[in-house]
Parts: structure tokens; sequence; C-alpha cells
């Protein structure tokens, strides 16, 4: 009876998961084929790329998985785990479809990954989501890889990363943690990779990362991690740069967070931890670090065996509540600390500075148009010092979801930036004078304004500042169009992110999202973009049409939807004028 049981067993699992059998250095993995326009590939679901981080390995360094680990097939034909976070819910989907809807849990160190049918052996593209380190996930419907894969003949893997508390706490000294967890795990991802992915069919020596926002960083940190060298050779950046000044947090800004969230959860003594440092000023960050949280203060055994004991919800909401003073206001406090022995096995700074990053990489860098409009529909928004409106649950175009700033507005932003820049009174009016010459309208200054502080100036000087010292290909773009399914309203324009809606091939996975008369179009620029991308990935040359980054006179191609009917290429200036007054009223706020 037993044996007709598991013969049965055999046979149910043999229907169900279609794929073929593929034994790596880690077992042996099956997942399903699927038809995709008409052309066949495989899909797999969910495989284990490390050990899950949970008990003792909770807050450690990804474990890498055992050889042979798997001795019965593993069945991948469930979407990986997303990790821990606070999911919060806007009753929009232009917000929520960022949201991960399958299972949130630890156990989330795992990949979903797309394999076209080819005789030879593909280029791989490693996509890392962004989310600002705290909140998103690779398994959710806008990543699925399938049609980029079939359009750009590689393989397209997708990982899941740590994020937030889980990710980036830290905690110096003897048994402490060592941070940066979540981009080892994205190190881990690329060992796994080089060594596995020969058997999907993937070649080893073509592996290209790419990712937007904290993903986009995610690609520029590898160059800063020796250990990641070999593991790729092109990249695209998207949105981003680990360079940026809110991207990253010193280890003693990390340092106080975690002791904070591991005093609201009753992890640390209150005798030896005093609430106070909540509200510490800068002045007092570094004598508070030396005489009060020094690790010889504390016993840090002690402190990572209550947190473990500790549920994920509890850890999760005394981490949305910590803040240090002297850290940047975003709405997330854990991210990436700029100096390591784990990662980056130094300082961001001095490797930057000194050049001593992995310039042996072909790169792509891009930005939308209007990279800060997001932010101001989600952080700016139904406050009268801007006068600017977003109401969700309105008709997109209803005349309530309006920003029609004028001259006030747009001096309170500026105030408020120049205050959070720490300018003097001298330098603030300098910015409003700047930013007043950047556009005809004052919402468009503003946008001007906080796009080039958190995302367009520093990418496009890291940019330069690699193709100077590189030798490799170097391309640039500015997605400069408003798709026809964006939801949000029409004041935000080629909003941040908008570039992955050709780059995942929306149009073909989701054509009931388009009318009749946008649909073939959208369907064609979709497949010009992962064209290019194909291109790139396979000889590290966009096309010819795309002239690589000059540093004498850096353009940016414009994909503006107009490339596919055969136009001439348009070109704009990657630096701007407002950039390059920007950093100078930056330094010398710091002088």
């Amino acid at each position: 009876m037993i044996i007709f049981f598991f013969l049965t067993f055999l046979i149910t699992f043999a229907s169900c998961y279609d794929g073929p059998n593929i034994t790596t250095y880690y077992g042996t993995f099956v997942g399903k084929n699927i038809t995709v326009l008409g052309k066949k590939m495989t899909e797999y679901l969910g495989i284990p790329y490390a050990f899950a981080p949970i008990g003792p390995l909770r807050f450690k360094e990804p474990r890498e998985i055992d050889p042979n680990h798997f001795r019965n097939t593993y069945p991948a034909v469930h979407l990986a785990n997303s990790c821990p976070q606070i999911i919060r819910l806007m009753n929009f989907s232009g917000y929520n479809d960022s949201n991960p809807t399958n299972n949130i849990n630890e156990n989330c160190l795992k990949l979903n990954m797309w394999v076209p049918k080819r005789r030879k052996k593909m280029p791989v593209l490693v996509f890392f989501h962004g989310g600002s380190w705290t909140v998103g996930s690779g398994s959710v419907d806008k990543f699925n890889g399938s049609v980029l894969a079939l359009r750009a003949r590689s393989v397209v893997v997708v990982p899941n990363y740590r994020l937030g508390f889980f990710g980036f706490s830290y905690l110096s000294g003897k048994n402490g943690i060592s941070g940066n967890m979540g981009l080892l795990d994205q190190q881990m991802v690329l060992k796994w990779i080089n060594r596995t992915i020969e058997d999907f069919n993937g070649n080893k020596s073509k592996v290209i990362v790419f990712g937007t926002d904290s993903g986009g960083s995610s690609v520029t940190a590898h160059l800063f991690s020796n250990n990641s060298r070999s593991l790729f050779k092109r990249g695209i950046v998207s949105s981003g740069a680990i360079t940026h000044f809110m991207n990253t947090v010193s280890p003693i800004i990390a340092e106080i967070n975690t002791l904070n969230v591991s005093l609201l959860v009753n992890c640390t003594k209150q005798t030896i931890f005093n609430q106070t440092v909540i509200s510490l000023n800068t002045t007092n960050l570094i004598f508070y670090y030396r005489n009060i949280i020094n690790e010889t203060e504390r016993n840090n055994t002690a402190i990572l065996e209550c947190l473990r004991n500790k549920t994920v919800t509890e850890l999760l909401e005394a981490a949305n509540k910590v803040r240090t003073e002297g850290q940047m206001p975003t709405p997330f406090p854990f991210a990436p600390i700029n100096n390591d022995t784990v990662f980056f096995n130094g300082s961001i700074d001095d490797i930057y500075q000194n050049k001593n990053f992995n310039k042996d990489v072909d790169l792509i860098f891009g930005r939308t148009a209007d990279e800060a409009t997001f932010f101001m529909a989600t952080g700016f928004t139904n406050n009268t010092q801007y006068n600017c409106s977003f109401y969700p649950l309105l008709p997109v175009n209803d005349t309530r979801n309006q920003c029609i700033m004028n001259e006030t507005n747009f001096k309170n932003l500026s105030e408020y930036i120049g205050t959070l820049l720490e300018f003097n009174e001298i330098q603030k009016d300098n910015l409003t004078t700047t930013y007043n010459e950047s556009a005809t309208t004052y919402t468009n200054r503003s946008i001007r304004l906080l796009s080039d502080l958190f995302f367009d100036c520093e990418l496009s000087r890291f940019a330069i500042n690699y193709t100077k010292a590189s030798s490799k290909n170097v391309y640039f773009y500015e997605y400069n169009r408003r798709s026809p399914i964006n939801v949000w309203p029409p004041w935000t324009g080629a909003m941040h992110g908008d570039d992955l809606i050709a780059i995942f091939g929306i149009p073909f996975r989701h054509p009931e999202k388009y009318n009749n008369e946008s649909l073939e179009h959208e369907k064609d620029y979709s497949n010009s973009v992962m064209w290019r991308i194909g291109n790139f990935t396979k000889k590290a040359n966009a096309t010819s049409l795309w002239k690589k980054l000059n540093v004498s006179n850096p353009e940016a191609l414009v994909f503006n939807g107009t490339l596919e009917d055969g136009s001439e290429p348009l070109y704009t200036n990657v630096t701007t004028t407002t950039c390059i007054k920007l950093f100078k009223l930056i330094q010398e706020s710091k002088e």
C-alpha cells in the first residue's frame, strides 16, 4: 500500500511539473513549461539561493546552501516569498501594484527565473527591485520576466533579498551584526548564478545586473565590492547610485537605530541605553557612540538572542518608529552602511575617491524625465504649503487632482530643501534663484529641484566619473514619455519607474490595460527597448543609433516613443546647469 501511494505521488508530481529536471551543484530542480507569445520557455519560481535567515541565522550573513542539499527534486513552481516589510495600502493601483501579494516571511532568500528555449547558452539578466531598501518584492506581477527573457534572448533572474531592519541593522563589536546583509544576499544570488546558471543554459560569463531606485543603487554598490567583481560583466543602472548621500548611512547612525529598536522591544536595558537618544542631535553622536553604546558597555549576545526571539511584526513596528536626528528625513531609517568589513570592506567614500571600484563593467545609466513626481504625489500633496493635491479615489483627471504651485508654494519648498541641506540664508536665496530659471511654471521648477536633488544630479555625476575612469562602453538614456496606462494625475509626467513598463513588456503581458489605438504602438515601443537591452547583454553594444557617453559632451538618448518608427534619435544633456549650480551650493555649505 505504501509503495502504491509513493508511485501515485511520483506520477502526480511528474504530471504537475512538466519542465525539465535540472541537476545542479545544490540538487535537482524542476519548473513549469509555459508558452509566451507563441514561444516555449521554462519558468522556475521560488528557487532557494541561500539557507532561510531564520532562528540563529536571523541578522547573519547569508549562508550558502550545501552541495546536493536538495536530494529530492525541488518543485520550483511557487513564487519566491517576499521579505518582511510593512505593507502600506493607498486603495490605489498605482501604488499598490508595487506591494507583494504572495507569502511574506523570513524564508525569502529565493529567486524567480525565466529560461527561453535556445540552443546556445544565453546571457543572464539579474534584476534587483527597488523600494528604498525597505519595501518591495521581485515577486510582484510587474516584474514577471517572461516577455523580457524572450525578447532579450536571455535568462532573466529576479531575486528577493532582506530589507529594512532585517537587511540593514548593525551592531559593532564581538557577536554583533555585520550590517549590509541585504547587499550580501544579492551577492549570494550572483554566486549562485556563477555556480549553477550554465546548468540552465545560461552563460556565466555574460551576467548583467540591473535595477531601479535602490535596485539601481545596488548595481553600483556591487562595483564597490571586490567579492562581486568576477560575478558580472555589465550593468543597467536606473534612477539610483550608491554614492548618493541618501542611499547609505554611517555605522554610527545604523547602530543607534538598531539599539533604538532593541530598546523598544525590551532587548536593551533602560539603565544602559536611555531612550533620549531618539532625539540626539548630530553634534552629540560621536560622543554618544564612544561613551554610551561602545561594545564594552553591552552584551551583544544577549541583545541578539532577544531580538531573534521577537516576532517579525514586533520588529517591523519598532523599526518603523525610530530615527536618529542626524539622519536624512527619509521615510525609511535602515539603509546600507557606508563603511563595513563584509561587503565594501572599507569606506565607500575612500573607494570612490581613490577610484578603487570595479572599472571593468559595461554600463547603461538611465533616468526618467520627472523622477520626483511620484514622491511629490505621495509626500507633498494635500498640504496648503505646496498646493498639490492627490486623491486616489477620484478619477485621475479630476480637477481636484491638480498641482498648481504659485511663487509662495515654490519658496516654501525651496526653503524646506535649503534647511535640509543646512544652507545659510544667502545659499537658500541662490537655490531659489537657480530653480526659478529652470522652468516656466512653479510646479515644474519644484519637480526639477526635487528630481535633481534626489536622483538626477548624483546619477549623472557618477556616470561621468565612471566613464572617466573606465575604458568600457557606457551609455545614458532619459525616459521622456508618459505611458498611456499611467494611473497617476497628468501633472506627474514621466514618473520614477515608468521605464520598467516597456522593459518588462507590459503591453504584451497585459494588453487589456490599453485601448486599441495605443496597444500596437506600445508593443512596438516596448519591443524596441527590450531589443536594445538584448543587444547590450550579448555584445555590450546597445545599438549603432545610441552614442556612447562622452565626458567632454555628455548626452543622453531620449526614449520618447519615436525610435521604433525610424525617426532621428534625440539627445539631451546628461549634466544640467541646475545640477552644476546645486553641487556648487552644497560644496559651499560644507566649507
